[in-house]
């Protein structure tokens, strides 16, 4: 859906009382849809999935696109499964179950498990692989250990706190992969891990604490909130 045309349908729901969003944050901010795959958050009932179509609807009659509901999947937190199917019936798409992927997290797992980070960890594993190690000097490594830490975990940080099993398998890969040189027998590391989260003026190579990164990802998150909040009163977690 075009992000502008979107927010302004939503918002113009919310304002006339027609959609109902979540609540959250301390003002009680109303918080209905995230916009890039286009996500609508409500409450269960029958008005709510109407308003939503006619959202759509109204979409379809300004842009001249149409909307795939085929595609489109509902899910409900909470809700039995008949009025479900009901409301997958109205609006002419399938249901699903939870949990479920949506931009590459896991919407309804529990972060608090290993297994949920099982992706995250193996696709790092993947990246810093032995073999990869053996065609690279030691600056190589460091660049690659950097560009993968960044980009690949980077939304499961943003929204979960990693359990310190997880953080300490990732910093396991890392270690390995810079100090056993493309070998797969135990390596001897001839400086401290810690002193790489260091600045380069301390001696040290930027490498970022993985504890601290994912403290600074949720914190921010905290810190958007509480001064939308203080601005004015709402929150949009839309824009990017």
């Amino acid at each position: 859906m075009g992000k502008p045309l979107g927010l302004v349908l939503v918002r113009q729901a919310l304002k006339r009382n027609v959609l109902k969003g979540l609540k959250m944050g301390r003002n009680g901010v109303d918080f209905c849809m995230f916009a890039d795959d286009t996500l609508f958050l409500c409450d269960e009932s029958f008005f709510s999935i109407f308003t939503i179509m006619m959202i759509l609807r109204c979409f379809e009659l300004v842009l001249g696109l149409k909307v795939n509901f085929h595609k489109s999947k509902l899910a409900g937190i909470c809700v039995d499964r008949y009025p479900l199917n009901t409301y997958a019936k109205t609006l002419n798409c399938n249901t699903m179950r939870l949990p479920f992927k949506y931009l590459g997290i896991e919407v309804e797992g529990n972060p608090r498990k290993k297994q949920f980070w099982e992706l995250v960890v193996n696709k790092i594993k993947a990246r810093l692989s032995y073999w990869k190690g053996r065609f690279l000097s030691m600056e190589g490594r460091i660049c690659l250990l950097k560009s993968v830490f960044t980009a690949i975990p980077l939304f499961y940080l943003s929204f979960f706190k990693a359990p310190n099993s997880v953080c300490n398998s990732i910093i396991s890969i890392q270690r390995k992969f810079l100090w056993t040189w493309g070998r797969d027998n135990m390596a001897i590391p001839w400086v401290i891990w810690e002193k790489f989260f260091k600045p380069f003026e301390e001696s040290g190579l930027r490498i970022k604490d993985i504890r601290k990164f994912n403290s600074a990802l949720l914190v921010k998150w905290k810190w958007r909130l509480m001064s939308d909040e203080k601005g004015n009163g709402k929150t949009s977690l839309c824009r990017k």
